[in-house]
């Protein structure tokens, strides 16, 4: 996903601070403008997104995770900038084998084709919403680990609607079909079989971050205390740190499909953004 090359980069940017744009009087200036009936820029990023800062926090706190033989969805930026020399083969899962990087071509929900115990690390980022059998996928995400291995999953709590779907050239369109709470994810982690003991989760997000994120406000535009005061009823992101257990082997969940889908074609992602949260503009 576009982003993810400077993702470390960006999120030291906001963490040290000095940007003019979070100048008191700056942000002020800003927050006259939010009565408005499209976000900042056209969808257009200006920076790393605040819900990106969350999740690269997130993944900083355990990079040391990110080793081994390593999957990410799409490609393998992430984890190769997270793993660096720890990493010693970087493989991709999607849809579609649409470049080298993909060596596991499946869809997640339905990878019972793929075979199980194959990973030390799986970085699974921004896209749970757009996998109808959570449940299914949550569950081979965790087959395909060893035992002891780490995924490193995010569920987002809110954001723009595909109300079209999206096509991204990587198999087929992708709709939106979750937005999730923490209770929710905690019951999913429980409905595969894991235990309290078998994963973590870190949520982030407030009133203000949750504002910022919809109307495509970026992170270096808030201060430090404003991103990372986190509000337990105003959640923005859940991450979630999964370690298989070695004895794991639940009852796969039955599969369940969509029957319908919107009576439309599907939007194309921007070229100018390459990135389909950026596609407000069509």
């Amino acid at each position: 996903m576009a982003g993810n090359q400077t993702l470390i980069e960006d999120y030291a940017a906001v963490q040290r601070g000095g940007n003019w744009r979070s100048w008191p009087g700056i942000r002020h200036l800003r927050a006259m403008r939010y009565r408005r009936l499209q976000p900042f820029g056209g969808g257009k990023s200006e920076g790393l997104s605040v819900i990106r800062y969350y999740w690269a926090d997130f993944l900083m706190q355990h990079r040391a995770d990110v080793q081994g033989r390593a999957l990410e969805i799409g490609e393998t930026t992430t984890i190769r900038n997270f793993g660096g020399d720890r990493v010693t083969e970087a493989h991709a899962l999607d849809l579609a084998a649409h470049s080298p990087e993909v060596k596991v071509v499946a869809d997640l929900s339905r990878a019972e084709d793929v075979p199980g115990e194959q990973y030390d690390c799986f970085v699974n980022q921004f896209t749970t919403a757009v996998i109808y059998d959570i449940r299914a996928a949550l569950y081979h995400a965790v087959r395909l680990l060893k035992p002891g291995g780490v995924l490193l999953i995010n569920f987002w709590c809110l954001d723009y609607y595909l109300y079209r779907g999206l096509d991204m050239g990587t198999g087929e369109p992708l709709y939106m079909y979750h937005w999730f709470t923490p209770v929710e994810v905690d019951q999913l982690l429980d409905d595969i079989g894991l235990d309290a003991d078998d994963y973590s989760t870190t949520i982030y997000g407030n009133l203000l971050t949750r504002m910022a994120f919809l109307m495509n406000v970026p992170a270096r535009e808030f201060t430090r205390t404003e991103l990372d005061h986190r509000d337990p009823g105003q959640p923005l992101l859940i991450c979630a740190r999964i370690v298989r257990p070695p004895n794991w082997n639940p009852t796969p969940p039955q599969p369940i499909s969509p029957t319908r889908i919107p009576a439309m074609a599907p939007a194309q992602v921007r070229a100018d953004t390459g990135h389909y949260g950026d596609a407000y503009v069509e």
